[in-house]
């Protein structure tokens, strides 16, 4: 089969969506012609990446993310005459909105099925990805997105198949040393309202002697790491972007891997990377966190710091 990915920051970013269609596409293109639509420059993967060139970079959250959801309108149109001009069997839409629309329009053209992700998680994005896009399957990443997928689009084929990582690029055997102190707490994440790394910053000032790492980026940068410098003097470290391929390293020198996202974060795939290194997890106990962390995991009210 020929598949397409459109994705409008792969080559760019290594979030979780990124990170996702790089992980599958290098396992479909095995028995599968797959090409990935980016902005980024092309990488050393197996499977075929075509450049639209020209596409700054924009993050998708607060007053920015009308201009960002522009930005995609203009890539996924940049990328329509090549979409149209290969064909393909599936068409894989991972920006939302106008995207799944356009996607919708070539399925017309070139009788084509449609493909999406449910990344945004329960909620606006994700009902307008189902409502709009009319997707031939769209696939929940947990049992409470499918339950709810399935109510607001009941004509839909929706399917339950949550994100994996691969244990072997997280399974290290030697112990690793980094220049942080010990014992370290670890959170990897976009540095976003909703990530709520202020109340994580705020329970580990409470523990005399705790160190805490936090990887990342995002418009809350400087609010987060000015408070990570106030209530953890000498005690707060911040690395704003690590190559996917080295997070093993820090995953290893970490003692505890926690992030409270609010219950609207759709999965999380940052927790499996922890639990595959063998590292305890502390996180928030929502619906979708049992489902993903279950008992391999302490899961508590994060907004009571004293819990």
């Amino acid at each position: 089969m020929k598949i397409i990915f459109l994705n409008i920051y792969n080559g760019v970013e290594e979030r979780g969506s990124e990170i996702f269609v790089s992980e599958l596409a290098c396992r479909l293109v095995s028995k599968h012609e797959v090409t990935v639509v980016q902005s980024g420059l092309k990488g050393k993967f197996p499977y075929r990446q075509k450049v639209i060139m020209g596409i700054p970079y924009l993050s998708n959250s607060g007053f920015r993310n009308i201009f960002y959801h522009f930005l995609v309108l203009y890539f996924t149109l940049r990328a329509l005459p090549f979409i149209i001009k290969e064909g393909c069997d599936w068409l894989i839409p991972v920006n939302g909105r106008s995207q799944v629309l356009i996607c919708r329009l070539v399925r017309k053209i070139k009788k084509c099925r449609i493909l999406i992700g449910g990344h945004a998680g329960i909620g606006r994005e994700d009902g307008i990805n189902l409502i709009i896009g009319r997707p031939d399957i769209f696939v929940a990443l947990t049992p409470s997105a499918l339950t709810w997928a399935k109510h607001i689009a009941p004509r839909t084929k929706v399917q339950l198949i949550p994100n994996a990582v691969d244990l072997k690029k997280f399974h290290l055997k030697t112990e690793n040393k980094t220049q942080f102190k010990r014992p370290l707490v670890l959170s990897v994440s976009a540095i976003l309202p909703y990530k709520r790394i202020d109340l994580l910053i705020k329970a580990i000032a409470k523990l005399p002697g705790v160190n805490f790492l936090l990887i990342g980026d995002g418009p809350a940068r400087t609010e987060i790491t000015k408070l990570g410098a106030s209530l953890l003097p000498e005690r707060f470290f911040y690395i704003p972007h690590v190559k996917h391929n080295k997070m093993p390293i820090y995953y290893g020198a970490a003692d505890i891997f926690s992030l409270p996202s609010k219950s609207s974060e759709a999965f999380g795939l940052v927790y499996l990377e922890a639990m595959a290194s063998n590292l305890p997890v502390v996180a928030p106990s929502d619906d979708n966190r049992k489902f993903i962390i279950g008992k391999a995991g302490l899961l508590c009210n994060v907004s009571d710091l004293d819990d």
